[in-house]
C-alpha cells in the first residue's frame, strides 16, 4: 500500500466524522448566534467523532458497523448540545 492509498483510505475512515459534525454544527446554529466561531466547533466536534469511530474500530475489530456509526453521531449530537448549552 503507497502513501497515496494510506491516505485515502484514513480519509475515507473519518470522512463520515467530519460530514455529521458538518450536519451538526450547522444545525445547532440555526436560528442562533455567538459562541465559538462554526469552524471551530465543526473541528472540536469532528475530533470527537473520529474518536468514537476509532474506539468502535478498536472494540469491533472492524470499521463501518452499525454500532460505529450510532456512535459517531451520538458524540456528535451530545457535544453538539453541550456547546449549544455553553453558548447561552
Amino acid at each position: 500500500m503507497g502513501v497515496v492509498d494510506l491516505l485515502l483510505h484514513g480519509l475515507a475512515f473519518v470522512l463520515p466524522a467530519l460530514c455529521v459534525a458538518l450536519c451538526t454544527t450547522l444545525a445547532s446554529r440555526m436560528g442562533r448566534a455567538g459562541g465559538m466561531r462554526w469552524w471551530s466547533e465543526w473541528l472540536l466536534t469532528s475530533l470527537a467523532g473520529s474518536l468514537a469511530l476509532l474506539g468502535t474500530l478498536w472494540v469491533m475489530g472492524r470499521d463501518g458497523s452499525i454500532a460505529g456509526y450510532a456512535a459517531l453521531v451520538a458524540c456528535c449530537g451530545t457535544l453538539s448540545w453541550l456547546l449549544s448549552l455553553r453558548r447561552r
